[in-house]
């Protein structure tokens, strides 16, 4: 079972999902590059993947992402 994604990284995954690098993510949310990077090691956690191309595919499949 995928344990909930939060808002927050829902919002990253979308930008993920534009191809999005994680400077950009960070630019654009008004964050850290590392708080980027540990938002992304916890959704690939949560959804049991090893990069952010499988995050985005299973992120789609669970509906996660429209």
């Amino acid at each position: 079972m995928i344990s909930r994604i939060t808002g927050r990284e829902k919002q990253i995954l979308r930008l993920i999902n534009e191809r999005l690098t994680n400077k950009e993510i960070a630019v654009r949310l008004d964050i850290s590059t590392h708080t980027v990077e540990n938002h992304c090691r916890k959704i690939y956690a949560k959804l049991g993947v090893k990069d952010r191309y499988e995050a985005v595919d299973v992120a789609k499949k669970s509906g996660y992402l429209e």
